[in-house]
């Protein structure tokens, strides 16, 4: 069932409505991102070895920005392959290979930066003009360890996108000068960023 939505592009079975006395399955129809459903389907088509459901569902947490929890066999075998990468040995932050981002067209990194880390923080600063580390981390929602968040907004903050206020607990995060909050918080980091 896993395999057969994953392949179709569709969202994972949920069963969350299931108690102690009845389970109850949820199937949706729709696509949820069409350039997934091509890629996986053009991956799967080349192959004499199929990949398995583990890297099916490792390839859809990378695809929804997710970079903590996956089967670590498969994050080997995926990146040997070229369906997954970081950008150094170092990161353990994914993303889908190249394959993925020509179907997009749309690129996986701004220099060094994730382009789902940058909507995200954009999607932050869109919402509130002060932003805690808490509330980056409640965005982020387990996409990123706390660790490699800190180090993101520390880079924001080291390339002047963004500025903190205060110290410990009470410091707080707000978007440089040289961003208009009017305009396109997203579209102008990835000018800045490119410069």
């Amino acid at each position: 069932m896993y395999f057969i939505c994953l392949m179709e592009g569709k969202p994972l079975p949920d069963y969350s409505q299931t108690d102690d006395y009845q389970v109850d399955l949820c199937l949706q129809a729709r696509i949820v991102d069409e350039a997934f459903y091509i890629f996986v389907n053009e991956v799967q088509n080349q192959r004499a070895d199929k990949l398995n459901v583990f890297d099916l569902l490792t390839l859809d947490k990378v695809r929804q920005g997710i970079s903590t929890d996956l089967l670590e066999a498969s994050v080997e075998k995926l990146q040997r392959e070229g369906l997954i990468k970081s950008q150094s040995s170092a990161d353990k932050k994914y993303v889908l290979g190249d394959l993925y981002y020509e179907i997009t067209k749309q690129p996986a990194y701004i220099k060094e930066y994730r382009l789902r880390d940058l909507q995200i923080v954009a999607g932050c600063f869109e919402k509130a003009k002060e932003i805690s580390m808490k509330d980056f981390v409640d965005a982020f929602e387990n996409l990123l360890t706390r660790g490699q968040i800190k180090y993101l907004i520390l880079k924001l903050e080291e390339d002047g996108l963004i500025v903190k206020e205060g110290l410990g607990r009470w410091a707080v995060y707000k978007l440089s000068e040289k961003i208009d909050i009017r305009q396109n918080i997203l579209q102008q980091f990835q000018f800045a960023i490119e410069r």
